[in-house]
């Protein structure tokens, strides 16, 4: 990777442009002569044969249909055709017609992200501006250059943007990364300032901190804000390489598409995540695919793939039209997302009968769109069944409205836990919020300004270990556990969490989903609560849940057996008056736009609670997903001197009482055929039964710390 920061002045030659430094960082220069945007000379041919292509002439008609009605894209069609066709008297329309649609145009700037189109119109000048060059006049392109600023001026960001704030919220979309570098790259010959700030911003801030976060292959802000902010990063990505600067970010960028492919359930939709509810893939997978030359992320795109119009002159500049795809059934079945994230999917299969389960860690939060919901998990089998609850925006308003600061950011929305101090309080400054018993928002709910603020001021958690097999490829178990004690406050000891997902393959049950918790309270009057939260109201029975939605013609059903704390207490809340409850208060919400089939906000939930007051409690619960004629298979609870677990489907999971991983013998017995026991120290480990050696010696990994093996029912040994 090419060093940011050089000497002050100091220019270099890097692939096809020369390099240099622009307030302490190191940034590339744009090409001389037009167009530079987006395009270049040599790409004029291509660009000549997308018009014809089978799969972009249907982007070109619709690109060229929508501009009847929008004239800043009837601008950039006839400045496309311009640059086909060379037609002097065609450019000079283009850009007078732009010039006054750049002039005219007012915003009520009182409306809510009213930057966003601002900045879209300072885009369409851009492309004016660049690919009409030849032809404008110098009194033309001083007024350019004055409407560019004027509009840089009137974006949210300000000009000149700030040196903070890259990671999260409206200055981590396209005002900068689309908007003031394509005006800047176009008018750099004129007036370089903006180019060489938006750049100075992108590579000194905007770069760092994302190649940090797409090694984790996955996205902190939600499914739904993905298509604006990840769909903001791909233009950087475009624009530089176009300008023959290479690819600006760390190339595992090209996996961040992957967590929606697992999240992708048989319907289309994506497993609920952060703020909003479920939008198909766009423009986002579609030029990522392109570029990286994905065919699995283009299979993805293809499920849903309708762009907004004002979007499909990137999709026809920059998609890759000869790409084949590749069925993303020919993928594992688990996927591991790590730094910053810590979360894992897992799937049965991908056919509509198929189980898909999330589990999540959450070694860092976000803030902005990222719920406080480290712990939490979903599964989803023919409907949803354990569900991410609340709604961001309804009738009770948008981000930062009661039900969303109350109840669909905090904890007690998501199947986590909560430990419940009666007198703690929850604010943003002088706001005061709900006491859910939920985790604390990091920094105070501060957005991050910087890779470092990020580093330093928002861990939440730590994985403790991770893996799946012993099939790669189609796993019989999928493993997680972490430390999510620094995401509550004080109240807590330590709170941790460990998933185990096992591929039943087939009926009667497909799936089952083991959780077992450890939490130690600082007091032992706080009250603990494992919630699961469900679309219908539950059925319990005992120690039994069951939940079966019937509506929108789904036929999954869950079972869970709640097996420690022995004698909790199973309490239902929901129903009318209780959808969205916070101990006293319900929070109320309901969609107003779209498809009522587009939301699953839930209105029930499930507490489960220890019968008597303990500083230390293990909560262990077994959830099959089946089909709603199916019965789950039998659960029986194992109890050993040190270690707990469950033997479901012959398969026996253990876990250590303390949480810690043992560096001495194991011993349990089984009835069950197929062993995983977790919570076990790096080293190599040999496996007996009734005293006799079963196998060979086998290794556990520091990263997994769990043991998977197979053999006959027995009175088992572990020795390292």
């Amino acid at each position: 990777m090419r060093p940011l920061l050089l000497l002050a002045g100091a220019c270099l030659l890097q692939g096809q442009v020369r390099w240099t430094t622009y307030d302490g960082v190191s940034i590339p220069v744009p090409p001389a002569g037009h167009p530079r945007l987006y395009l270049r000379a040599q790409d004029i041919p291509d660009l000549q044969r997308r018009t014809t292509h089978p799969v972009l002439k249907p982007v070109w008609e619709k690109l060229q249909a929508a501009a009847k009605n929008n004239p800043a894209l009837a601008v950039e069609v006839d400045a496309i055709g311009y640059l086909l066709s060379k037609d002097a008297d065609l450019g000079r329309r283009t850009a007078a017609t732009a010039l006054k649609l750049l002039q005219d145009t007012t915003f009520d700037k009182t409306r809510q992200d009213i930057t966003r189109p601002i900045g879209r119109l300072l885009t369409t000048g851009a492309m004016v501006y660049d690919w009409c060059y030849p032809v404008l006049t110098p009194e033309q392109k001083t007024a350019y250059l004055e409407r560019f600023l004027h509009l840089a001026r009137s974006l949210e960001s300000g000009y000149p943007p700030p040196k903070s704030h890259a990671v999260t919220g409206h200055y981590s979309e396209w005002m900068l990364m689309r908007d003031l570098l394509s005006a800047g790259v176009a008018a750099y010959d004129e007036s370089p300032e903006m180019y060489q700030i938006a750049a100075n911003r992108f590579f000194g801030l905007f770069v760092p901190v994302r190649n940090w976060w797409y090694r984790g292959n996955a996205f902190h802000q939600g499914s739904a804000y993905a298509e604006t902010r990840v769909s903001s990063e791909m233009y950087p990505l475009w624009i530089f390489s176009r300008m023959g600067a290479g690819p600006v970010y760390d190339p595992a960028l090209q996996y961040v598409p992957y967590q929606w492919i697992y999240m992708r359930r048989p319907d289309g939709q994506l497993l609920r995540s952060g703020d909003g509810q479920s939008k198909a893939p766009k423009l986002r997978s579609l030029l990522n695919a392109s570029y990286y030359k994905d065919p699995y992320v283009l299979d993805d795109y293809l499920r849903d793939p309708d762009i907004d119009p004002s979007s499909l002159i990137f999709a026809f500049l920059w998609r890759d039209p000869d790409l084949k795809p590749r069925p993303v059934s020919q993928l594992p079945l688990s996927r591991y997302m790590g730094t910053p994230y810590g979360w894992m999917v897992a799937r049965t299969g991908w056919d509509s009968q198929s189980v898909i389960a999330e589990m999540k860690v959450n070694i860092f939060n976000f803030n902005n769109h990222q719920h406080l919901d480290a712990g939490a998990f979903q599964i989803y089998c023919q409907g949803p069944l354990a569900i991410d609850s609340g709604l961001y925006q309804g009738s009770a308003g948008g981000y930062g409205s009661p039900h969303d600061v109350n109840y669909n950011k905090r904890t007690i929305a998501h199947n986590s836990l909560l430990i419940h101090d009666p007198e703690e309080k929850f604010a943003r400054g002088n706001r005061g919020m709900s006491n859910d018993g939920g985790q604390k928002f990091p920094n105070g709910w501060r957005e991050p300004r910087s890779l470092e603020d990020m580093q330093a001021n928002y861990r939440t958690a730590q994985v403790l270990g991770q893996g799946f097999g012993p099939d790669p490829r189609r796993p019989a178990y999928t493993y997680l556990k972490g430390d999510l004690t620094p995401a509550y406050s004080g109240k807590v000891v330590e709170v941790q969490r460990s998933f185990v997902f096992l591929n039943l393959a087939g009926q009667p049950a497909r799936a089952a989903l083991i959780v077992f918790d450890r939490v130690v309270a600082a007091d032992a009057r706080y009250k603990k609560y494992w919630l699961l939260h469900s679309m219908e109201e539950p059925r319990i029975e005992g120690a039994v849940v069951s939940v079966a939605p019937t509506q929108r013609g789904w036929r999954g059903k869950l079972v869970n057996q709640v097996l420690l704390p022995g004698g909790a207490r199973i309490t239902p809340v929901g129903g009318a008056g209780k959808e969205f409850w916070v101990f006293g208060e319900n929070f109320p919400n309901r969609p107003e736009r779209g498809s009522a089939s587009d939301y699953e906000i839930g209105e029930w939930r499930v507490e489960v609670s220890p019968g008597a007051a303990a500083a230390s409690d293990l909560f262990l619960n077994c959830m099959q997903a089946m089909d709603r004629d199916a019965s789950p298979r039998p659960v029986k609870l194992v109890e050993e001197r040190d270690s707990t677990g469950v033997i479901v489907a012959d398969t026996t999971v253990l876990f250590q009482r303390d949480g810690r991983r043992a560096k001495r013998p194991v011993t349990f017995q089984s009835q069950g055929n197929r062993f995983l026991v977790t919570d076990l120290a790096e080293g190599d480990w040999r496996v007996l039964r009734d005293g006799a050696a079963a196998g060979p010696t086998v290794r556990v990994t520091g990263e997994e710390g769990a043991l998977w093996f197979e053999g006959r029912p027995g009175s088992y040994t572990l020795r390292p």
